[in-house]
């Protein structure tokens, strides 16, 4: 059965693909050609294998994947003649002269003939180094640091009785691990350490991994001792909400430069000089177009906005922002 959503995307996307007066009584369509569709519509209207392989050829490469073999090809052809015919009533219909539409053809027109200047004055006008890349990456070398990190064993739950009482099992002699493993199985852990797939492993954390109201969590976590399980259950609040911590500190790793040649590092330097420099140039290109026709702007004939009434605040029913259980 055909996905007649997706045949109705592709239809669109042919339409948009042939020019809007091209058809219909203006000639016979694909009269050069091996022809492989024709239907009559104020004269002989052909669509041409070469025509086809032309339009498809000009699609996103994986939509050209679905018309490789003999029945994309099929398909395609059969939408292709669908939406010769819709051009035709669309012309019959003079939406070709219909005002709303011009204007939006216009308008695309107005985009595509500015961001094919601003292709040729700019974007094809930066020069990119790798001298230019380690220099900014040089200079902007703290922001590439990974922070002190630790990783933990934590076991977090929101009932305090429950929580001491684990608490003091643990203190008794039973292993954290297995004891987070059994509470992950009943579903009680929350926040850090609740990752039902490792069951207590935090995985490397730093002093900012979670919301404000954990600082006294992440001072105890980052002056423990590895190997060591914190002798108390850690109460902190977040959003209004209490929980309460218990950990073992099981590693921890120094702050550490990430180095340049780093592939996240060398992506993320390149995508910024890359920008930077497009935008110097971008604004180098403007200001000489404006110094060359003398723009004029006069800032006092713009109306005075009116004052705005006083509009009732409302506290928002939820807050939006990082939970702990997140």
């Amino acid at each position: 059965m055909k996905n007649y959503s997706n045949i109705s995307i592709l239809l669109l996307l042919i339409l948009a693909l042939n020019p809007f007066l091209y058809s219909c009584g203006d000639k016979a369509i694909g009269a050069d050609g091996t022809v492989i569709a024709e239907f009559e519509w104020e004269g002989k209207q052909r669509i041409t294998l070469e025509e086809m392989m032309q339009e498809i050829s000009e699609l996103p490469e994986y939509k050209q994947r679905q018309y490789q073999d003999k029945e994309g090809l099929e398909e395609y052809m059969t939408l292709m003649a669908e939406s010769r015919l819709i051009l035709c009533l669309a012309k019959d219909q003079n939406l070709n002269e219909d005002p709303e539409i011009l204007k939006k053809v216009k308008d695309y027109l107005h985009e595509l003939m500015i961001e094919k200047l601003t292709e040729q004055e700019v974007d094809e006008k930066i020069t990119l180094s790798e001298e230019l890349y380690e220099a900014y990456y040089e200079v902007n070398k703290e922001n590439y640091v990974r922070p002190e990190q630790v990783k933990l064993l934590c076991i977090t739950l929101q009932d305090k009785e429950r929580a001491d009482q684990v608490f003091a099992e643990i203190n008794a002699g039973k292993d954290i691990a297995v004891t987070a493993q059994e509470l992950s199985d009943r579903g009680e852990l929350v926040g850090p350490g609740a990752n039902p797939a490792a069951p207590g492993d935090t995985d490397y954390i730093s002093r900012n991994s979670y919301p404000t109201g954990t600082e006294p969590f992440m001072d105890a976590a980052f002056n423990a001792k590895i190997g060591e399980i914190h002798p108390s259950v850690i109460e902190v609040e977040v959003q209004g909400q209490k929980f309460f911590m218990m950990f073992r500190k099981d590693d921890a790793r120094e702050a550490f430069q990430r180095p340049f040649s780093e592939e996240s590092v060398r992506k993320d330097v390149l995508r910024k000089v890359e920008r930077e420099k497009r935008d110097e140039l971008m604004k180098n290109w403007i200001t000489l177009l404006r110094e060359q026709a003398e723009v004029k702007t006069f800032i006092d004939r713009i109306p005075e906005d009116e004052t705005p009434e006083e509009v009732e605040e409302t506290a928002p029913e939820n807050i939006e922002g990082k939970s702990l259980e997140e």
